[in-house]
């Protein structure tokens, strides 16, 4: 069978295939949706992988330097292994301490907001009794009230109830497994980084044609680099972020100026999204202790994380990865606008990886021209 003759059957055979997804679509989206759902501690456990990499080749890197200094020889596989346990370590030290500072905090708010509450109930019925208010309609709605048909149709919504929450218990015990399952591949992956890059390679080399090899491998290379400039300029945006938000509650006499910042420093993480839910949670925390004083920590808060979005933000993530901070911003707005917090995280190094290829593209094509005309 000669190579056209090949090229029409595929073409074909492509073209039926379609036909019949498209007839069974619905089938067929179903099937892709179980597919994603046996594949998802798989996915998820990849971009958790992707992510502790950067941190833990950065801790590898030092540790051989380390060692050099100190005249010393460590295999490789025990150099990662030991990177990779700082890591971890390190990043659940950092959680450790949120909660170890977080949850006291939350729990002695609330225990004055209820001394409060209690001291000023006496104050409310009095104040109930003094103005004489006519209870006479409330009484009358009461009698109005049919408990039979009440608990009647509670009775009867006991069974929707129960089956809420055995989905809901069902939902959590799956999340929970995927999640344990996710944790495991990650951990995998990361032990057995270059084995996987091997076999990744082997796989491309003997199934892709060379032209398609080289620009997946280049792709890869391009994206990785991207993603681990951003993700540590980000970490170091957010360092800078948690500082100047625990400087200016400070200055402003706010309360809670050292949670506030590491819950800002660890949120901001998240571009441009996480600042906004640690705003929301510092507002809530202030309303507890010092209700007199949440205009005042909403003004603070907004005013520093507009000089941050603005300034610091796009030219220290957005310099780290080669995007003007016009661009750094289009990309986050796009990305949160189609895929939510991860389009945010993985539009800008996916923006910079365009862009650069599309400028080694163009001065490729450049070249070309220039050599073709001379």
């Amino acid at each position: 069978m000669d190579k056209k003759t090949k090229q029409n059957l595929g073409i074909t055979v492509t073209g039926i295939l379609l036909f019949a997804a498209l007839m069974n679509l619905p089938a067929v989206l179903g099937f892709a949706g179980k597919i994603m759902d046996l594949m998802l501690p798989v996915m998820a456990g990849g971009i958790l992988a992707l992510f502790i990499s950067v941190p833990a080749n950065g801790v590898k890197k030092r540790l051989k330097k380390f060692f050099i200094r100190a005249k010393k020889q460590l295999p490789d596989r025990k150099l990662q292994n030991l990177s990779f346990l700082i890591t971890i370590t390190g990043i659940l030290l950092v959680f450790f301490l949120v909660l170890i500072l977080l949850v006291p905090e939350i729990t002695r708010s609330l225990e004055s907001l209820y001394v409060q509450v209690k001291a000023s109930i006496p104050g409310w019925i009095e104040y109930l009794n003094g103005h004489d208010l006519d209870i006479q309609w409330l009484e009358e709605w009461v009698s109005d009230i049919d408990f039979e048909k009440i608990m009647q149709n509670v009775s009867d919504g006991m069974d929707v109830l129960f089956g809420n929450l055995m989905n809901a218990l069902s939902f959590t015990v799956n999340i929970i497994v995927t999640g344990a399952f996710a944790a495991i591949i990650c951990i995998y992956m990361l032990l057995e980084k270059e084995r996987l890059d091997r076999h990744a390679r082997k796989l491309a080399h003997a199934y892709l044609k060379p032209a398609w090899e080289k620009n997946l491998l280049h792709f890869c290379t391009v994206f990785y680099c991207s993603f681990t400039n951003f993700l540590s300029s980000q970490c170091w945006e957010a360092v800078i972020l948690g500082i100047l938000m625990f400087l200016s509650f400070a200055i402003f006499r706010l309360p809670y100026g050292s949670l506030v910042g590491i819950l800002t420093a660890v949120c901001a993480i998240i571009p441009y999204v996480g600042a906004l839910i640690s705003c929301v949670i510092s507002v809530f925390l202030t309303l507890l202790i010092a209700p007199s004083a949440v205009f005042r920590c909403l003004i603070v808060y907004l005013a520093v994380q507009f000089m941050e979005n603005q300034f610091i933000y796009p030219r220290v993530v957005g310099g780290s990865v080669g995007l003007p901070p016009l661009y750094t911003l289009i990309a986050a707005m796009i990305g949160g606008k189609l895929f939510g917090i991860m389009g945010i995280i993985f539009f800008i190094p996916l923006t910079a990886v365009a862009i650069e290829l599309v400028k080694e593209d163009a001065d490729h094509r450049i070249w070309k021209k220039d050599s073709a005309s001379g």
